[in-house]
């Protein structure tokens, strides 16, 4: 047991609750008023029209497995098709409330809901201003919005990391027995959805390591109640001016108690310094690895992270070497003191409940241990849930998919979210300053996920939420540091202006990206999966002429779709009576079929001159890829550059630097019997879908191109 004075030194030196400016019961129950206002609107946009859009390539899988799943098809986990727990809760869905595109973008909407009130959990460190900020910057954020009625696992996962962080840090400020149950079983629960883990166990143990280094240094210094105390002191000289005659100026000495930790100066430096140098380190770490990390000759991606990772150890054996030196009370540390809070019994019933609930996830509930027999899973269910996910993930980042630019999210930030990202860089320059547990781990969770996402090998859209998460928490701190240093009125009126600016912007956005140009390639958040409306009005003109067949000949129309553009065709027409996944080449045409997709490169090369089909184009999938890096050679062009960005953030104008980066499209044509078309055109008008019309637009970019014309896609 620790002397009471020790402990209060610990509780001081500890600095794990973050302060701000008291606020009343009064204030804090019109900020719940608030939030229960937000939460309703968080409903409503989260969850109406969800089947607006149409369906992506990888939200189609999704929806299948969940669909075998329910079926009991399903042959287990498959990394590249990540976890199977949320095939599960999709699959329960399925059957509690019907199959439909709605239903199959339910769990992310409900995700969605949750983190944008989860951070109330938080609101006594983010301040009675601060949390009605971060909890609006989540509700009004375009890519929160849009990526949580996208039918991926990233609004899930999102979730998942959040409570994991919540436990976190509620693990290392007030250590409770249930502790390594929360915290195992979350991390079981997200490798269960998302390799993504990984970087989440990366980020997080790094800063654990962190952590550890400081406190030994902030350590109090002490012994246990009942030793002999020997109290340090120090000497102070005082000057004291004497006013008389003479105007003397004596020198007062004193000796007064002193202990190294009590200084808050010397606390707010040692907090700042390890946070700069860890980040600075993992920057350079990744610096080091380079932006193509999978396979190195001289040096593998492992190792490297294991020198930095080292790197930090030893670090934090010297803070111990030096804690021992001064006589530090080490069993009183935090991090100690919350690992050996719970006791081995904590542990060992963590560990066993976190097992279980891994077995049944990856085994279908003990109900197949056999794994899909793929190359990518080759083992069985328990060792392919076990080390199949990080081979994959690693072997991954070699090939670099999605955007290949280190920068990519950043300018997604830029281009979307620069309201945050404003009140963000406000919080990270708070918590360095006035550097407390709750910031570090904010601004290191923000930063960290900014170079690590960057880093890795796949820079995909949807990954930026988590990224995006952080930096919203760390942008919640800023507004409360504006807020406490408001000294003015003036301020305190522009303060308020800004924010209403931003978040009707915000909302503006998020209103158009998510409803009415959700689909659309010019949307930074659409990539090459993204089907166009398309996809989804054949699907529905199919199921009609299906009908309309069987009545007038008495039979269902058998239809063909080439591998190349099944998907969403396979989610879309799940329930058709013959249309079938085919791998259609040249000289491999499927002759004899009623109606056959394929793309542009698989058209029939051969005459029809017996008009059997009737050709149709149209577009399968599209999006755009900005050159937003390249392309100004001179300073005059930089005005050209600059007006480009301003008319897509107004107006969504795609913009063409020279280099045939415009929107482009997979095309493709449909087939179609004569008798098949002579029947679409007698009950529909128009007879079918738009015939690949594509969208236009009035500058540099005049229409969307066809996919292999572009050469630099």
């Amino acid at each position: 047991m620790a002397s009471l004075r020790t402990k209060k030194l610990l509780k001081k030196s500890n600095g794990r609750e973050l302060k701000t400016e008291p606020a009343s019961s009064e204030a804090w129950k019109r900020v719940g008023q608030l939030v229960v206002l937000m939460f309703l609107v968080a409903v409503i946009s989260r969850l109406s029209y969800l089947g607006l859009r149409a369906f992506h390539h990888d939200e189609s899988l999704d929806a299948w497995f969940s669909l075998q799943y329910l079926d009991g098809t399903f042959k287990g986990y498959d990394p590249v098709y990540h976890g199977p727990l949320r095939f599960y809760i999709t699959a329960a869905f399925f059957w509690l409330f019907g199959q439909s595109d709605s239903i199959a973008r339910l769990l992310p909407a409900v995700s969605g809901i949750a983190v944008v009130l989860l951070p109330w959990v938080w609101r006594r460190n983010l301040g009675i201003i601060g949390t009605p900020i971060t909890i609006a910057l989540l509700l009004t954020s375009p890519t929160m919005l849009y990526f949580s009625r996208f039918g991926r696992e990233d609004s899930f996962f999102l979730l998942l990391t959040f409570l994991t962080v919540i436990a976190f840090i509620s693990f290392l400020t007030k250590p409770r027995s249930w502790h390594p149950v929360a915290l195992l079983v979350l991390l079981v629960l997200s490798l269960a959805v998302k390799e993504s883990v990984f970087l989440t166990v990366f980020i997080f143990g790094s800063f654990g390591i962190i952590t550890i280094g400081q406190d030994l240094l902030l350590a109090p210094v002490g012994q246990p109640q009942g030793s002999p105390r020997k109290p340090r002191y120090k000497t102070l000289n005082r000057e004291v001016r004497i006013e008389g005659i003479a105007r003397r100026t004596i020198t007062v000495r004193s000796r007064v108690s002193h202990n190294t930790n009590e200084g808050l100066v010397s606390e707010e430096i040692i907090r700042r310094w390890f946070f700069l140098v860890g980040i600075g380190l993992m920057a350079a770490a990744f610096f080091w690895i380079g932006t193509n990390p999978g396979q190195q000759e001289n040096g593998p991606t492992v190792i490297k992270l294991g020198i930095y990772g080292a790197t930090l150890a030893c670090a934090a054996l010297v803070c111990g070497f030096i804690a021992i030196r001064r006589g530090a009370h080490l069993p009183q540390l935090p991090v100690l003191r919350a690992f050996f809070t719970p006791r081995l019994g904590g542990w060992i019933l963590g560990l066993a409940v976190a097992a279980i609930v891994f077995v049944a996830l990856f085994t279908q509930f003990f109900q197949q241990f056999d794994g899909p027999g793929a190359v990518t899973a080759p083992y069985g269910a328990i060792r392919n849930g076990l080390v199949s996910g990080f081979e994959y993930w690693l072997g991954e980042q070699a090939t670099v998919r999605g955007d290949s630019r280190w920068q990519y999210y950043l300018v997604l930030l830029l281009a979307y979210e620069w309201v945050i990202l404003g009140l963000a860089l406000v919080g990270l320059v708070s918590v360095i300053r006035k550097p407390n547990f709750f910031g570090q781990v904010i601004a290191w969770w923000a930063c960290g996920s900014l170079i690590v996402y960057s880093w890795a090998g796949e820079r995909m859209p949807w990954l930026l939420v988590h990224i995006l998460l952080p930096i919203v928490i760390l942008a919640g701190l800023g507004g409360q540091s504006v807020w406490d240093r408001r000294k003015r009125r003036g301020a305190t009126i522009c303060f308020g202006l800004f924010l209403i600016f931003g978040f009707v912007y915000a909302s503006a956005t998020s209103i158009y990206s998510s409803y009415f140009r959700g689909g659309e390639p010019q949307e930074l958040f659409v990539q090459a999966g993204q089907a166009t409306p398309e996809v989804a009005e054949w699907s529905e003109q199919l199921e009609i002429l299906d009908r309309i067949s069987v009545a007038h000949f008495g039979r269902h129309l058998e239809v063909k779709i080439d591998s190349d553009v099944y998907w969403p065709y396979g989610w879309y027409l799940r329930d058709f009576h013959s249309s079938s996944y085919a791998v259609i080449e040249n000289g491999s045409f499927p002759f004899g079929a009623d109606v056959i997709f394929v793309p542009h490169w698989d058209r029939m090369t051969s005459n029809d001159d017996d008009g059997t089909y009737i050709e149709i184009p149209y577009e399968h999938r599209w999006w755009w890829v900005p050159e937003f890096d390249t392309g100004i050679s001179a300073s005059s062009q930089f005005g050209d550059f600059i007006t480009a960005w301003a008319d897509w953030i107004w107006n969504r104008e795609p913009w063409d630097s020279g280099s045939d980066r415009c929107p482009a499209s997979l095309s493709g044509s449909v087939y179609i019997r004569s008798e098949i078309y002579e029947l679409g055109e007698r009950y529909f008008e128009p007879p079918f879908p738009r015939r690949g019309e594509k969208p236009e637009y009035g500058k540099s970019c005049q229409k969307v191109s066809n996919f292999l014309v572009s050469n630099s896609y």
